[in-house]
């Protein structure tokens, strides 16, 4: 296995091309760029954790792993900080560029050139797409009130709102049992 450190993740696959190994690990814990997250008010709490294995079954490389991380990121309720950990699971395509026409666009593939192929850009890209539409730090969060803003998961305000909508109105009178007309 070949441990990596630093600002980027590129797998060698050198040893693999010329048949010396069948398969080879990676693990890489690198800082994960906060760009992609900075629309999203979220950052990386964690380094990206990633384990590779790479085999070469036929004329491509096949990469399967493991990502994991932690992300800050921001409640659509209460719009509290909270801490969010991602785990995800990848299967990868790593390709020559000569190969291109052999594979669709639907496929997670990564083309090359040289014996190193750069991989965090995909790896961020997994991340970013585990991100929830609409994160919220638990389940059971009461978000703000619609009235004065209080944050109902730490205490409760006295505001009561109101419905002033007259498309409600024949509702109000409604009553099990008894026609409304």
């Amino acid at each position: 296995m070949v441990f990596l450190w630093g600002d980027t993740m590129k797998i060698d696959l050198e040893k693999l091309r010329l048949g010396t190994r069948q398969s080879l690990e990676f693990h890489f814990d690198n800082p994960g760029r906060n760009e992609y997250l900075d629309n999203l008010g979220g950052k990386y709490r964690e380094n990206l954790k990633v384990d590779v294995q790479v085999e070469k079954p036929g004329k491509f490389y096949l990469a399967r792993g493991q990502v994991t991380t932690v992300l800050e990121l921001q409640c659509s309720r209460c719009l509290e900080r909270f801490c969010c950990p991602i785990n995800i699971g990848f299967h990868l395509n790593l390709v020559e560029a000569r190969m291109q026409e052999e594979f669709t666009r639907d496929e997670d593939v990564i083309f090359f050139d040289r014996d190193e192929v750069e991989i965090q850009p995909f790896i961020e890209q997994l991340v970013f797409l585990e991100i929830p539409f609409a994160p919220v730090c638990k389940e059971e969060c009461k978000g703000l009130c619609p009235e004065c803003g209080t944050n109902q998961n730490l205490s409760l305000c006295q505001c009561r709102p109101e419905n002033n909508d007259p498309r409600w109105d024949k509702l109000k009178d409604l009553k099990f049992g008894k026609e409304v007309t």
